[in-house]
């Protein structure tokens, strides 16, 4: 009779099992080799696990500057464009002040007040002649004669009026100004000048894309454009290139305020059309 708290893993309970059955059958055999066929797993497991955990230290351990090699490699880096701001910001210039310069009046030294002094210094009087046409002052000089008023010397020229004209720096809208800006030879030269220089894209020709374009540019003082900005596109790289040609823009005649050259704000559409 076996004892059932017996090992279940001994031959005893096997040949029981497999008695009067057929023990040439592999589950026999596998079940009495288990134990040695789980030893041997065991003893080929933990030699592979050990080397995976321990192989890249002792790696590191026999390798150490194959690490700094890795931080030693270069990234690039790429530095965006900087934003530009279209918006413009209008300085407003305060006039000039002309720098006034008195000129000296004859005078002849007045004392007005009694000092107590241990050695006194004698003024010579002047003679009655040097006080002909001239005024009471600290200090004897010479000078314009005191029958008019000492005239102010200006330092800075003016426009004939006695006011300094002022450095205008605004930027006028078209109805604001007394003459307006225009292309040097007329509109009849702008019109050539796209002609020859506007291109219509590739990609606006296929898409059929077609339209105007609307942009804002400043004519400055001395008739170059500035501050191009876009206030209506089609896309399809139309607006590119009315872009690109305005910039391209021979000087134009400046705007006229008062019978000076100012900023003016412009605006013009660009027209591209498929031809029928």
């Amino acid at each position: 009779m076996l004892n059932i708290s017996s090992n279940l893993y001994k031959s005893e309970w096997t040949n029981l099992v497999f008695k009067n059955r057929n023990q040439a059958y592999g589950a026999y055999l596998l079940r009495a080799q288990s134990s040695s066929i789980t030893w041997k797993a065991f003893y080929l497991t933990v030699p592979v696990f050990v080397l995976l955990f321990a192989g890249p230290m002792l790696y590191r351990h026999l390798h150490p500057d194959d690490d700094l090699k890795n931080f030693a490699t270069e990234i690039p880096v790429t530095v965006a464009p900087p934003l530009v701001d279209n918006k413009i910001h209008e300085l407003k210039q305060e006039p000039v002040k002309p720098v006034q310069q008195q000129e000296k009046v004859k005078t002849y030294k007045l004392t007005s007040r009694i000092e107590v002094v241990d050695k006194p210094e004698t003024d010579e009087m002047p003679q009655l002649k040097d006080l002909e046409n001239a005024v009471a002052g600290q200090v004897t000089q010479t000078g314009v004669s005191a029958q008019a008023a000492a005239i102010p010397v200006s330092t800075v020229s003016g426009n004939g009026n006695g006011d300094t004209p002022a450095v205008d720096n605004n930027v006028y809208d078209g109805a604001g100004v007394e003459r307006y800006p225009e292309f040097e030879g007329g509109m009849g030269a702008w019109t050539r000048f796209l002609q020859r220089n506007l291109r219509y894209p590739d990609q606006a020709q296929e898409r059929g894309v077609q339209g105007k374009v609307y942009l804002s540019f400043v004519v400055e003082k001395d008739g170059s454009i500035s501050s191009v900005t876009l206030i209506k596109g089609i896309g399809a790289g139309c607006d590119e290139e009315a872009i690109r040609v305005l910039k391209k823009s021979p000087r134009w005649k400046p705007g006229q305020q008062n019978q000076q050259s100012v900023r003016v704000r412009y605006t013009m559409p660009f027209s591209f059309q498929l031809g029928q």
